[in-house]
């Protein structure tokens, strides 16, 4: 990589950690504020906030992958590319460890989203554990879940590639070679920054962006993140039932 090349990766890291650090945690309460204003004065539009969060989630990673191939990084070097142990020089028992969660909690995934279609009383069950705060973000009617199809695909994707993916390689190029653990946190700091609109709520994307880091490293994948992230937020989609004609 030429010093050109590298110099200007490191101005839009740092752009990038504002946006992380700054934009998204700012942006995403003064949502949060404006949806329940919405909901008192009758002017709040689910499928209308979802695609625009959509359209704003895309942006960066479109001008992110931009950059990236013109300045010569393969999205193999973002993490686009098969699990192995090789990547990081991980032990394979941690690696088969690291498999193995991650297909159990596919699983898990999986058979919550089948269990509340076709079970009201699973549903009601997970559902009453939900803050009201968060319920007003959820998905009700087909058009919304439809709608919330999409956002949670776009969040698994551009989401991992964020916050693992390119973290994982701006942060050594950025700082040079840093103990694993370093990476791991900012994932994780930085990812539950971008969700403390959740409020006290917090502390469960933090886990999640904890879980999906250390998935992330020890697999050398973003392919199974995505589906991990995305399979999480399809579980939120169907929390609420869909009302009665």
């Amino acid at each position: 990589m030429s010093a050109i090349s590298t110099t200007t990766h490191i101005i839009v890291f740092f752009l990038a950690i504002i946006l992380m650090a700054v934009i998204y945690p700012v942006t995403g309460y003064r949502q949060g504020k404006s949806v329940l204003k919405g909901l008192y004065t009758g002017n709040y539009n689910k499928v209308r906030w979802y695609k625009k969060s959509i359209l704003w989630s895309w942006i960066p990673v479109f001008f992110l992958s931009s950059l990236m191939l013109v300045t010569g990084v393969t999205p193999y070097g973002i993490g686009f590319r098969l699990p192995s142990a090789q990547i990081n020089n991980i032990s394979p028992v941690i690696f088969k460890i690291s498999l193995f969660a991650s297909t159990i909690y596919m699983l898990y995934s999986l058979y919550s989203i089948i269990s509340f279609r076709i079970s009201s009383k699973i549903r009601e069950h997970h559902a009453a554990s939900v803050p009201s705060r968060l319920k007003y973000i959820l998905p009700v009617s087909k058009k919304e879940k439809r709608a919330w199809f999409f956002l949670s695909f776009t969040a698994g994707f551009t989401e991992e590639f964020l916050y693992r993916g390119y973290l994982f390689f701006a942060i050594p190029l950025v700082f040079g070679r840093l103990h694993p653990a370093i990476l791991i946190l900012a994932s994780t700091l930085l990812f539950a920054a971008g969700h403390i609109y959740q409020g006290k709520e917090v502390i469960k994307p933090s886990v999640a962006g904890f879980f999906l880091a250390l998935v992330y490293y020890f697999t050398g994948s973003l392919y199974i993140v995505i589906l991990l992230h995305f399979l999480q937020d399809l579980i939120a989609g169907e929390l609420l039932a869909e009302p009665e004609d």
